[in-house]
């Protein structure tokens, strides 16, 4: 795309290397292609590079690692069942709004713990902070709202006061402080909790839902067989990667897969693109939950591999297990219909029927 400076990394080895390479792609000045989002966007650990990064990744980390996470399995997991029995019951249902949502919105925000004012407004900030990334301009207006309410948030001297002392954002700012930081970057870092942590795990039960229902021998086989549930969201994530692509800008010239990238220029990093290469996976476009999912890029690669991939993982597979131990069969009742944020792969409606 000479016109933007602007290059797509789209196959498997050479979309991978790139990643691993972050002296040469940088995060550190944003992961979108305008500059004018970057600018809403620096501060938080996406949007770093190391040794940066590493030291605020390993702040907001510590309750993502599988370990930290054992302690509340069952709390996911009761509501894995709630919800499953309340679709059940209903039969018929928007799979997006009945069902994917619930886990990300009743879990993620408690655990955050951003108080009544950041729940209630944490799943249009974390939309808006991919919508800016994208077209078209209106929806791009309507991101800078969203985001200036959540920059006149954290920019609130009250808003430690108001966190649940207990929660993710109040534990990451102590830490952050203890650490030496300033204040202000502290605070900064309730954006990881914020952004990614909603949006990309509703679009990957969504097409979940969607692929069991057009795909039912595959229902049939992770029925049969609860060992296959672990591998059949790897391969959900791979075939309908919810972060389609970031940006990085080139550091120094260097060559990609035959091409001279210049210095200053931006790279996309087409994660969805490389997820199908059929250079690294056969028959990359079929469903198959039983496949080699081993290395997909679908959480990311690299050092800014998704923070909160382990936590996304824990919680589809605590539903589709409850979904398995009541659902026989998924079938497509209408149209799914496409999410609007350009960077997400999403569905905004899922109509579908259940046999149980």
């Amino acid at each position: 795309l000479p016109r933007n400076r602007l290059h797509a990394i789209c196959g498997y080895e050479a979309l991978t290397t790139s990643l691993r390479n972050h002296r040469v792609f940088r995060s550190g000045k944003g992961v979108s292609i305008d500059d004018t989002v970057n600018a809403f966007l620096i501060g938080s650990t996406l949007n770093s590079d190391p040794p940066e990064h590493d030291a605020t990744r390993a702040i907001t980390f510590g309750p993502l690692a599988p370990k930290a996470l054992e302690e509340v399995r069952a709390w996911i997991e009761k509501e894995a069942h709630f919800i499953s029995d309340r679709v059940v019951a209903q039969r018929e249902f928007d799979a997006v709004r009945d069902l994917a949502t619930h886990l990300p919105l009743t879990i993620v925000r408690d655990l955050v713990g951003l108080g009544a004012h950041g729940k209630e407004h944490m799943l249009n900030w974390a939309g808006a902070t991919f919508e800016l990334m994208g077209d078209p301009r209106d929806r791009r207006e309507a991101a800078v709202k969203n985001l200036g309410e959540l920059r006149r948030f954290l920019d609130d001297p009250e808003v430690l006061n108001g966190l649940s002392p207990d929660g993710w954002a109040s534990r990451a700012t102590r830490m952050a402080v203890e650490a030496g930081m300033v204040h202000r970057k502290a605070i900064s870092l309730m954006r990881d909790y914020i952004a990614p942590s909603l949006d990309t795990t509703i679009s990957a039960i969504g097409y979940g839902v969607m692929l069991f229902a057009r795909n039912p021998d595959q229902w049939v086989r992770l029925r049969q067989d609860r060992s296959l549930v672990r591998n059949a969201i790897e391969e959900i994530v791979r075939l309908n990667t919810p972060i389609k692509t970031l940006s990085r800008l080139v550091e120094e010239d260097v060559e990609v897969a035959g091409a001279t990238l210049p210095k200053g220029s931006r790279t996309m990093m087409m994660f969805g693109a490389a997820n199908r290469d059929p250079a690294k996976f056969e028959n990359p476009d079929d469903f198959d939950i039983e496949r080699n999912t081993r290395g997909h890029v679908g959480f990311g690669h690299g050092t800014h591999a998704c923070l909160g991939m382990h936590l996304a993982r824990l919680e589809m597979n605590c539903l589709f297990n409850a979904l398995a131990d009541r659902v026989e069969r998924f079938e497509l009742v209408g149209e799914p219909v496409p999410g609007k944020i350009s960077v997400i792969h999403s569905l905004q409606r899922l109509p579908v029927r259940i046999d149980a």
